[in-house]
């Protein structure tokens, strides 16, 4: 199983205060007992990266952090920009989302993301999306 992570997903397992922690604490759980490769845009590892790089140790945390959660940085090529690019102008959602889904596309993964409209552009566009239980409650109307 091969995950890529939307910025919100690594945000919540790091920052105890945001609202999705115990979820994306949970998802990681699940991944590390099944083994999962977990993928982060280098785009979206900025996203991550911007309250922590106030403050040079709790950036060094943060990073230190993403490592032993076991989080892989993806270095998007060309081609990865162009799909992005793409997706951008296709779907109402960022840059940086646009980034995610085109990772997840061009490592034949999954997309991780707590953003209802990144999961609905990955459905659109046939991307593969990994149910959270939040996604799960929604569907279900609680």
């Amino acid at each position: 199983m091969r995950v890529v992570l939307d910025a919100d997903v690594l945000i919540g397992a790091l920052d105890s205060s945001d609202p999705h922690h115990a979820q994306a604490r949970a998802l990681f759980i699940d991944w590390q007992k099944h083994d999962a490769i977990r993928l982060i845009s280098v785009v979206n590892l900025s996203e991550v990266l911007i309250a922590p790089a106030a403050d040079r140790g709790r950036l060094r945390r943060a990073r230190e952090a993403i490592a032993a959660l076991g989080v892989a940085i993806h270095q998007p090529g060309e081609a990865t920009g162009v799909e992005a690019a793409r997706l951008r102008s296709a779907h109402p959602i960022s840059l940086p989302d646009a980034y995610c889904l085109a990772t997840a596309h061009h490592a034949d993964a999954s997309v991780v993301s707590f953003d209802q409209k990144v999961l609905r552009a990955a459905e659109l566009e046939g991307i593969s999306v990994t149910e959270t239980a939040a996604r799960r409650r929604r569907r279900r109307g609680r």
